[in-house]
């Protein structure tokens, strides 16, 4: 296991690498100089060129990015350009909020995404069944954001006072209160994977239960419930877990769009705020960020993918990979 461990995160090095090499060099390519848009459109060529040389804008990009990463080694992500605040304290204030909004969004398409999958599943060709796969249809077909403004105008207008539509309360000063603004952009963010999840778990879990050992069981009498939930579905959840994964990861980067409708001041919100400002420094750690809890992610879809089947704990145990 600790061989696995070890291969995984050799081979993220060189993938998270090649992340921030992308996010420092298409961001100098991208229009806008924040130079000039520290110090006014109406300021002198000296006055920029002087702001330059403060930011260390002045610099070669190959030489910008060797000093950026040298300061990421000791743990430094840089200052922003706007504010002067550490860039890890910024995305350390804003990563509570956007990991609540996803860590309900990813608890609802469990919750919501295998139970219909399996409903599905058990009763193939029935009503419930073509229920749930024009429902997965919708969800998979339509984005988060449009799901978002649809609650915005539905909770605004003729939903009032029902449910919080923008804003954010922190779990801290309000547990409750924080957990029902969660709820809206979480439903937004969770409706696409819901979706692929139940269509997964159906295809899956049909697959598993068509399975001689499944027909061996409810041959010496185990009911179809216990052989349902106990047994065919561990297996068919390899699949999904897998899936599960990417979601998780994706979570985060869907967040940008979902916080801006619903006014959320999460990572998203930041990454786009520093965007338009082109402060550099805080667009280039939040991208490392999300790409590191995605490597993370995965690592963690790979271990429990022995939890759920003993011969790949056998194979990891045994030194496989």
């Amino acid at each position: 296991m600790l061989r696995l461990i070890g291969a995984r995160l050799a081979v993220s090095v060189p993938v998270l690498l090649m992340v921030s090499m992308l996010s420092f060099g298409l961001l100098r390519l991208a229009p806008g100089d924040p130079a000039r848009l520290r110090v006014g459109l109406e300021a002198t060529p000296e006055a920029v060129e002087a702001m330059r040389q403060t930011l260390g804008l002045d610099r070669n990009v190959v030489v910008q990015y060797l000093s950026w990463l040298g300061d990421l080694l000791r743990g430094d992500l840089g200052t922003s350009y706007a504010s002067g605040a550490p860039v890890t304290e910024l995305i350390a204030n804003r990563l509570p909020v956007t990991a609540q909004i996803a860590l309900v969004a990813l608890a609802l398409t469990i919750a919501i995404g295998i139970p219909l999958g399996v409903a599905a599943a058990v009763w193939r060709n029935s009503i419930v069944d073509h229920a749930v796969r024009a429902i997965s249809l919708i969800g998979m077909s339509v984005p988060g954001f449009v799901i978002g403004i649809g609650f915005v105008l539905l909770f605004g207008w003729y939903l009032t006072n029902a449910m919080p539509y923008s804003g954010f309360v922190r779990f801290t000063d309000d547990p409750v209160a924080s957990l029902r603004h969660s709820l809206l952009p979480a439903f937004a963010l969770a409706a696409p994977p819901i979706a692929l999840v139940a269509r997964m778990s159906r295809a899956s879990l049909i697959e598993v239960l068509s399975q001689d050992y499944i027909a061996a069981a409810r041959a010496y009498g185990v009911s179809g419930l216990v052989v349902t939930w106990f047994d065919a579905l561990r297996n068919a959840l390899l699949p999904v877990v897998t899936v599960l994964g990417v979601i998780a990861g994706s979570l985060l980067g869907g967040s940008v769009v979902v916080e801006t409708v619903f006014g959320i001041p999460g990572l998203g919100s930041l990454l786009i705020d520093s965007f338009d400002s082109r402060d550099y420094p805080i667009v280039i750690g939040v991208l490392l960020f999300v790409a590191t809890v995605f490597v993370l992610i995965n690592l963690a879809i790979d271990l429990l993918y022995g939890v759920l089947n003993p011969r790949i704990r056998a194979g990891y145990e045994g030194g496989g990979q």
